[in-house]
């Protein structure tokens, strides 16, 4: 009970997207690396301030938000949460990207390529929730002849370390292209996998109600979760299997930018295309069958009822198989698709300081398409973006985001760059700052970096 609770408790406790509409591209962020190994660089080198250089925590619900349960509007909360289970989708998911860059750090190699390195440790949490187990939670099987499916219900939760190296390659004045090695440990994976089945209430022959267990097939994967000796579930025991004692994987990210016109530039990037190897700790439980049983209208001997139950039990644990499993297992990484075009304009920046960086214009304006391709769900996102430099020292960008979370998502980045010292803030949600419990997901990051360029 205490693991089923630990696990419980992570997964819903710290419930957006990976979808980082306002780092990707800003120009002069060496964490841009992350999300396009294939961005332009224009430092000499860099390092991030350990713990600090990019913490990112991004959390939503597609469902409802706080405000609709708990606005304080005269409204019963019982009828909002009936109104808010009415409005709910055939799915809802919810999601939590969580990142923090212990070390990082780059360097040019020569006046074409760049590399980059770093460890970072991430959580990742994903769930995709059927209407009809909310309705069956809520308001019980009370409804006749419905049949309550778990098709939908799929989940899948990640703990891990990743220690990383890129590089970032310029073919030409048009063409730069860079990939990224990922090698990661993962502390802790949870990945159901099949769910069909469905449970049913209908009136019986001989009694007032039937119950019925139909097609059940549902598999749950997960490895440093469940343990025989609880005493092992302490901070300090994840941490070191983040540090290359857990599950070990590969992965790769790609990248490139392109500028296919006089001030025209198009991006994109895959990240995370990879896997891990589950083979510590694991255990996963399988669960297969059919059941049924009439009604309450219960025949047994009143002088001694415990066959009757015992004849129950034995015949479920028949009829639905439940089967322990300590077979290894591989889980992918879910996958994130960047793609942007966008258009630089405006007086020119000056040469004598910034002649190489990416671009010399004061203005740029685009669109990015985010995709994030997991096993539970795909999830879409396209995003306006406005970015200018004010100085040579000051930058922002501006972004408008239409996702599953939201149509009018504004968010905005500032950069400041004081000698070597790099500090940058980027939120979204700005629409909700009056009411944050009405926004149904929150994408912060925040970072310090010491950035060195060459003197003119």
């Amino acid at each position: 009970m205490k693991n089923l609770a630990f696990l419980v408790f992570l997964i819903f406790s710290i419930a957006n997207a990976q979808n980082k509409q306002i780092l990707y591209d800003f120009a002069g962020l060496p964490q841009t690396l992350l999300i396009n190994p294939g961005a332009e660089v224009s430092n000499k080198f860099y390092f991030g301030f350990p713990l600090f250089s990019q913490v990112a925590v991004q959390g939503g619900f597609t469902g409802f938000s706080a405000y609709d349960i708990f606005a304080d509007d005269g409204i019963n909360i019982n009828t909002k949460i009936s109104d808010a289970i009415k409005g709910f989708g055939k799915s809802e998911f919810t999601e939590l990207n969580q990142q923090l860059e212990v070390l990082s750090g780059g360097f040019l190699l020569n006046e074409k390529m760049y590399l980059s390195f770093g460890y970072y440790q991430e959580t990742t949490i994903l769930a995709k929730i059927p209407r009809d187990v909310i309705a069956l939670l809520y308001e019980g099987n009370s409804d006749i002849n419905r049949q309550y499916s778990i098709e939908k219900l799929s989940a899948r939760a990640e703990l891990l370390g990743v220690f990383h190296v890129g590089i970032s390659k310029k073919i030409n004045e048009k063409w730069q292209i860079g990939a990224r090695a990922k090698l990661y440990s993962s502390a802790l994976n949870v990945n159901s996998k099949q769910s069909t089945g469905s449970l049913a209430t209908t009136f019986g022959s001989n009694n007032i109600y039937k119950q019925q267990l139909e097609n059940i097939d549902f598999l749950l994967q997960t490895s440093g979760v469940f343990f025989e000796d609880t005493d092992v579930l302490t901070p300090a025991y994840y941490v070191k299997k983040m540090f290359l004692g857990g599950n070990l994987g590969l992965g790769i990210d790609l990248g490139f930018t392109h500028h296919f016109k006089k001030q025209w530039t198009v991006s994109g990037s895959a990240i995370d295309l990879g896997f891990i190897y589950n083979t510590q700790d694991v255990k996963s439980y399988g669960l297969k069958g059919d059941f049924e049983v009439d009604g309450f209208d219960l025949n047994f001997d009143d002088q001694d009822p415990s066959d009757y139950w015992n004849d129950l039990e034995d015949r479920f644990n028949e009829e639905l198989v439940l089967d322990t499993i300590t077979s290894k297992y591989i889980s992918t990484r879910p996958l994130k698709l960047n793609a942007a075009v966008n258009y630089a304009f405006g007086k020119k920046l000056d040469n004598c300081r910034f002649d190489k960086r990416p671009g010399l214009y004061s203005n740029k304006v685009g669109v990015q398409l985010f995709s994030n391709v997991g096993a539970v769900h795909t999830y879409l996102a396209a995003t306006l973006f406005f970015e200018r430099w004010f100085s040579k020292n000051f930058q922002a960008k501006i972004t408008y985001t239409a996702d599953p979370y939201s149509f009018k998502n504004l968010g905005m980045g500032i950069a400041t760059q004081l000698g070597p010292v790099n500090l940058y803030v980027l939120a979204d949600n700005l629409l909700n700052l009056n009411n944050l419990y009405a926004a149904k997901s929150v994408n912060i990051q925040v970072g310090l970096n010491f950035i060195f360029y060459d003197k003119y």
